[in-house]
């Protein structure tokens, strides 16, 4: 079930803004966009549930164009990131969003109406960095504690990392592409996310 939790908690926080002079707070963005994507979720989840496809473009088109996906990318690979390519690193980003996009779409077919807690929080407004926390509240079982890393970049807020009961999505994803380029290498590493991309198209 962590996976869903994992998706709709990507999903809550992401919101970019136009520029840094008129910043709404992140957590004001957060509950608004929440709010927008559970109503579409809500109104729509019997036509996603026999169209995935359709929840994966709200995916691509709402959530992941306000990831720093290039900060994301180099959060991942770390040192291999470094060592890449150029090409490696396009094919990379382009093939982990693609299947980013099937994950979070997938999680999210689950939804059930799950509640939603905000911690308040106090943002400075030279802030360039930071944390927001929440909750999200299952029906019968223990809140789930959330938080979302955001950082300005460029004049718009993004997310860079998501934290799900004290798993980090990154740190995750590190884990599991380290060890599988020193034991493959990362050119097969990005062939098995692309065979997963195009499996999904």
């Amino acid at each position: 079930m962590k996976s869903l939790w994992t998706a709709v908690a990507a999903t809550l926080l992401t919101v970019s803004i136009a520029t840094a002079a008129d910043v709404t707070p992140p957590d004001v963005l957060a509950k608004n966009t929440a709010n927008t994507l559970l109503e579409e979720l809500k109104a729509n989840q019997e036509q996603f549930k026999q169209n995935p496809d359709q929840l994966y473009e709200v995916v691509d088109r709402i959530v992941l164009p306000h990831f720093d996906f290039d900060y994301v990318s180099k959060l991942v690979l770390a040192r291999y990131w470094r060592k890449a390519t150029p090409e490696q690193r396009t094919r990379f980003q382009q093939a982990f969003r693609s299947q980013l996009v099937g994950f979070y779409g997938d999680a999210l077919l689950d939804y059930s109406n799950e509640k939603v807690r905000w911690e308040d929080a106090d943002v400075p407004a030279e802030a360039t960095d930071v944390t927001i926390k929440s909750e999200i509240v299952p029906s019968g079982s223990d809140p789930i504690p959330i938080s979302y890393a955001m950082h300005m970049t460029d004049g718009t807020w993004k997310v860079y990392d998501v934290t799900v009961d004290g798993i980090s999505l990154v740190t995750n994803y590190r884990g599991q592409f380290a060890a599988e380029i020193r034991r493959s290498g990362l050119d097969a590493l990005i062939q098995r996310l692309e065979s997963e991309s195009t499996a999904l198209s």
